[in-house]
């Protein structure tokens, strides 16, 4: 049996038995509801996509005129329901179907992450699943600042008797649910430590790019932000859903193949966020950010031969064909030295298999990859060389490149026919 056989057989294997194994899930915590009616309803659900990047600055939690601000804004819209010491016994909190939380529990709040609570006082009760329990609770994201909101938070906090900055390094309870999904699903590749440095993680392509993603450092591919800034919580989501597909090395995973990493759509939509929270642990850098940019991806315009036209001198314009060869198979007079920030040899994308690339192949996430480039790989971005129409000229002419190769294999196989009657 040679290598490449036997690691595809352990890493579809090791695949496999996850599924198997995986069950219901992992252990319930308090952070996923097992201590949902002691908590009076206020299950620690992860906040949505759209607030999963809204975490606040470390230093927020400690600042004394954020707290003194925060304590003026509590005293005068929260207290009523909260009680002035924050145990949920405000006098118009009592009669509530759900009442409100305790924030003198420290565990409790020990759970909740920043974005999750930032949520709450945004859309207060108007959003499931406490809607549907009867919260009473009012959005404040009409009335209060973003800053406002921090700083009632940033007091709220302090009834719990915790006194550095709320975040996961401080209280790793708040990813204690993502953890343990993470263990089972993703140790293996990426390592304990996320480092990408896990037992299997090499057999994938021995010596080789690419390698299981080092979450710790700066470097993620698969992004919609500028180059040199660290992905949205989305796309880390959209890679967790949907994978990343084979490029033609070594060694591909996954149930059905052309895997370099397998899909876990099959995980509930609450354990892939859960996870991706946990990722997002190993790098503070995703708390330091003030904002995150991202790359607009305009409305695909209609296919001409004009546009192929243009993109075709685009491609030998933006020096493509150096790595991917003119005919977009990766052969290119420089994708023999071609190495990824490791120094390890990485392999060229063949532009003819869209269904290999690992941003996706739709004409969005050509541009998606155009625009902001590959981090670690020779990949650069051409967000400073092309205008957005130009882009879409060398989208649409990469695209185009793996009809020529059907239509070249097309001609092969009716010609060999046509010699055969």
């Amino acid at each position: 049996m040679s290598p490449q056989v036997r690691v595809a057989l352990v890493a579809a294997t090791s695949a496999l038995a996850m599924l198997v194994l995986w069950g219901p899930g992992p252990r319930s915590s308090r952070a996923n509801g097992e201590r949902d009616a002691e908590t009076g309803g206020h299950a620690h659900v992860p906040a949505p996509l759209e607030y999963a990047d809204a975490h606040v600055p470390p230093s927020v939690w400690t600042d004394p005129a954020m707290i003194a601000r925060g304590r003026e804004i509590y005293a005068a819209k929260c207290a009523v329901c909260h009680g002035d010491s924050g145990d949920g016994r405000g006098p118009a909190g009592r009669a509530l179907p759900l009442k409100p939380p305790d924030f003198r529990d420290r565990a409790g709040v020990a759970e909740m992450r920043d974005n999750y609570w930032f949520w709450r006082v945004s859309e207060g009760g108007q959003v499931e699943p406490f809607k549907g329990r009867g919260s009473a609770m009012p959005p404040w994201k009409g009335e209060l600042s973003v800053q406002e909101r921090w700083a009632v938070m940033a007091y709220q906090h302090t009834f719990s008797g915790h006194d550095g900055p709320h975040v996961p390094w401080e209280h790793p309870e708040s990813v204690a649910v993502g953890r343990d999904i993470y263990a089972m699903a993703c140790l293996a590749c990426h390592g304990a430590d996320g480092r990408g440095d896990g037992s299997v993680g090499p057999m994938l392509a021995p010596r080789r790019a690419p390698q299981p993603r080092d979450f710790t450092s700066g470097e993620f591919k698969f992004r919609s932000t500028p180059s040199g800034h660290l992905p949205t919580t989305a796309d880390l989501f959209r890679t967790v859903t949907e994978g990343i597909r084979g490029g033609g090395g070594a060694v591909t995973i996954g149930l059905r193949g052309q895997r370099l990493m397998p899909a876990f759509r099959h995980m509930p939509e609450e354990q892939r966020l859960e996870v991706v929270e946990y990722i997002k642990s190993f790098n503070r850098g995703f708390w330091d950010r003030v904002e995150v940019k991202t790359v607009a991806v305009p409305p695909p315009p209609v296919v001409t031969a004009e546009r192929l036209a243009r993109g075709r001198q685009l491609y030998a314009d933006a020096e493509c064909v150096a790595c991917h060869g003119a005919g977009g198979r990766g052969d290119g007079p420089s994708a023999p030295t071609l190495k990824d920030s490791r120094g390890l040899p990485i392999a060229a994308t063949d532009l003819t298999r869209p269904e290999r690339f690992k941003n996706g192949p739709r004409p969005e996430d050509v541009y998606r990859t155009l625009m902001t480039g590959l981090a670690g790989t020779p990949m650069p971005s051409y967000a400073d060389a092309l205008e957005p129409d130009q882009a879409w000229d060398l989208v649409y002419f990469v695209l185009s490149l793996s009809e020529t190769r059907r239509a070249a294999g097309s001609h092969a196989t009716g010609s060999a026919g046509g010699g055969g009657r």
